[in-house]
């Protein structure tokens, strides 16, 4: 992990999983709204938010059916763990893992074990409710903590570049926390695959500010610069921005596609017009008081 595609390899991941997550969410959000009833009980459709999703867009019942996300992450962890483990071997002057590299390997554990439990709780394995959104929490919690204590022995840049990323972690934490009392609430998902967007978007940044892949002096990062720490204060908020842009043209899309094909029910609209009664009490109020005066 400490190399260029180190950082890299987990940011991709973590913009595919957030994307994934997210538009998965929309997906079960607008059928929440539509006049369509569920298939297999044939009541009305109501938003119930997950930690992990079946991939429909598999040619195979059996493959849909399958927790494919879950098994994805178990593959992708397991060969981070065998990457880390192979190159951080060193037989001298006794066998032993580097200490960066067990590290690393310690930092994606609670993912590894998180998805095991969700392929537990596919299986119908009478878990406690709302397990697998308290290991999505775990998961983020080891994450946060070995990304604390990570930060020794860095120049400013490296350092600051680190903090920002544990920042992010910690607000995923947050999330993922939210989620155990309230797992079916659509905006704490969009939280979730937000901050879990900013890691992957922020782990890519690091990438090219740490190992920059060119020699024009204009690309290159002074690593002890109070102007570079002032900068990438800067990207990091434009990384916010640029983020949460994403997500909402997601959003869009999703909406497109079923308003297209799907007649979308608006209830919303009761609450405005009780926002827009308050809102003219409030101005009357303030008429008598004018009139008043």
């Amino acid at each position: 992990m400490g190399t260029w595609i180190g950082h890299i390899a987990p940011g991709v991941f973590f913009v595919l999983f957030a994307i994934w997550w997210h538009v998965n969410n929309c997906v079960n959000y607008f059928k929440s709204l539509s006049n369509e009833s569920d298939s297999k009980t044939k009541s009305p459709n109501t938003f119930r938010g997950s930690t992990t999703y079946s991939c429909q867009c598999l040619p195979s019942k059996t493959l849909r059916r399958a927790p494919i996300e879950s098994i994805l992450k178990i593959l992708i962890t397991s060969i981070h763990f065998s990457i880390e483990l192979i190159t951080g071997y060193d037989a001298n002057p006794r066998p032993h893992i580097g200490d960066e590299n067990a590290h690393h390997t310690a930092m994606l554990f609670g993912f590894f074990l998180g998805a095991w439990i969700e392929i537990l709780v596919h299986f119908k394995v009478p878990f406690p409710k709302r397990t697998t959104q308290i290991m999505g929490f775990l998961a983020f919690a080891i994450e946060g903590l070995m990304m604390v204590f990570h930060l020794h022995a860095r120049n400013m840049v490296d350092a600051h570049i680190h903090q920002l990323l544990g920042v992010t972690i910690v607000c995923s934490m947050i999330s993922a926390l939210c989620e155990c009392y309230n797992p079916n609430n659509f905006w704490l998902i969009v939280s979730r695959s937000y901050f879990a967007l900013m890691q992957g978007t922020w782990f890519i940044q690091a990438a090219y500010v740490i190992w920059p892949k060119t020699t024009n002096p204009l690309f290159l990062w002074d690593p002890e610069s109070h102007r570079s720490v002032s900068l990438l204060t800067m990207s990091y908020a434009y990384h916010l921005a640029g983020n949460a842009s994403i997500l909402i043209m997601i959003y869009l899309f999703v909406y497109k596609f079923f308003s297209a094909s799907v007649r979308i029910n608006n209830d919303d609209e009761g609450d405005n017009e009780e926002l827009a009664t308050d809102y003219k009490l409030i101005l009357n109020l303030n008429d008598e008081e004018s009139c008043i005066q």
